[in-house]
């Protein structure tokens, strides 16, 4: 005859709250990571959806640029715990994307415990920034170096973009990681290289005023967070997406007012000078450009040096794709041809080797996304030119939907389906 203990009940409620509150713990840790590193509303909540089914919970998450809201709930129990994180925004990082997508899939499949996992996602959350201060520079000038290459600058154009990112670059290294958290940097920044560009105007002289402007402030327009709210409208997401466009505007409204400042401060001191034309360097100065952009986004986007080719795979891809999109007419199927063969080429790297379509998306979308025309109907607007401002203006907007179309199609027509290979550990 055999014997029940006592407290054998009671033993196995606690293993079981114990057990069900590492699960929650995970799930918050996972959202918490993922929101950190950028994720979009679609993703995210489908990245923890399906980690809640491998643990058995029923999931409701509500993502918000600035916030998540997480509610659970075990099948047949009935009772539901909520959660309310409040999540300030961070900079890019490429490697840590890189990292917690890996660990995202691995958990998806059970290769590890919940506790184990919690601990991992934290030491990955706790680690350092890959690149230091003088990389993170270095990363600013080069990146406005090879865009205005790209924008079809000369060598007055290619110096005075260098100059810009330099500057624009200590000044991210001077306000630190609370950059983010306002935006006083990117009103600073703006009058910075407005100061810079309406001063070599001055003193230079007979070039394209927008060109420099653009290469060096292109880097601060938040494109990608432009593509990722209309994506997210696309998707479903009214508030996160409608949020982070107001968050995208306000971002205009300080680099418009920042330059306004520069440039209305170097009219007290010097006379205005009519802009000239570019004297584009060869053909071949794109080729050349496109390794010295990819290094640039390996650093300000803090990947490893080792994902460097796939970063200038993403922004070749990115680039040559948008080129023939533009040779066939309509200049709305640059972008959208650009961001279809480049998800395309992304989703089949997910699929294939490591499940990060990221790491190529967003390099390669940093060339692609409208910059030029914002900072171009920045430069009308601030000439007198209403107009032609805001028609290039719209023109941008229609730019971006036709990256998100793009974006959207690459899906449709090539899954980025998991290979489980690819979950054996980061």
């Amino acid at each position: 005859m055999s014997v029940t203990s006592p407290s054998a009940t009671p033993n196995q409620d606690a293993a079981a709250a114990s057990s069900q509150a590492a699960d929650e713990e995970l799930i918050l840790a996972l959202g918490r990571a993922l929101h950190q590193v950028g994720q979009p509303a679609h993703r995210l909540e489908s990245t923890l959806g399906r980690v809640a089914d491998r643990l058995e919970l029923e999931l409701q998450a509500f993502s918000l640029p600035t916030g998540l809201l997480i509610s659970f709930e075990r099948p047949g129990e009935g009772a539901t715990t909520t959660r309310l994180l409040r999540l300030p925004p961070r900079p890019t990082n490429l490697e840590c994307l890189r990292r917690l997508s890996i660990e995202s899939e691995t958990l998806a499949c059970g290769r590890f415990a919940p506790r184990e996992a919690i601990e991992r996602i934290k030491e990955l959350m706790n680690d350092s920034r890959r690149w230091g201060p003088v990389a993170s520079v270095l990363g600013f000038l080069l990146s406005a170096s090879a865009f205005s290459v790209f924008f079809g600058g000369g060598l007055r154009e290619l110096s005075v973009a260098t100059v810009l990112g330099l500057a624009v670059g200590l000044v991210a290294l001077a306000f630190g990681n609370s950059r983010s958290l306002s935006r006083r940097f990117e009103l600073t920044a703006a009058a910075v290289a407005g100061f810079i560009a309406a001063l070599s105007d001055a003193y230079i002289g007979h070039y394209v005023h927008w060109i420099p402007l653009a290469s060096g402030l292109v880097i601060l327009l938040p494109g990608l967070s432009l593509v990722d709210s209309i994506e997210e409208l696309a998707n479903g997401h009214l508030a996160s997406g409608a949020s982070r466009m107001a968050g995208v505007g306000i971002v205009f409204l300080a680099l418009i007012f920042g330059v306004l400042m520069g440039v209305e401060l170097v009219g007290l001191i010097a006379e205005e000078v009519q802009p000239g034309g570019a004297i584009p360097l060869p053909w071949w100065a794109k080729l050349l450009a496109l390794p010295v952009v990819a290094l640039g986004s390996t650093f300000r986007f803090q990947a490893r040096l080792a994902d460097m080719p796939w970063i200038l795979l993403g922004s070749a891809v990115a680039f040559g794709a948008s080129r023939a999109g533009t040779r066939l007419g309509n200049p709305l199927l640059g972008p959208f041809m650009g961001a279809l063969v480049l998800g395309m080429v992304a989703n089949l790297y997910a699929r294939w080797y490591e499940p990060t379509p990221q790491l190529l998306i967003v390099p390669g979308l940093a060339l692609l996304v409208p910059g030029s025309f914002g900072l171009r109907s920045l430069d009308s607007l601030l000439s007198g030119a209403t107009v032609t401002g805001l028609e290039q203006g719209f023109q941008m907007f229609m730019m971006t939907i036709a990256l998100v179309a793009g974006l959207l199609f690459s899906n449709s027509m090539v899954a980025s389906e998991v290979n489980p290979r690819q979950t054996a550990g980061p």
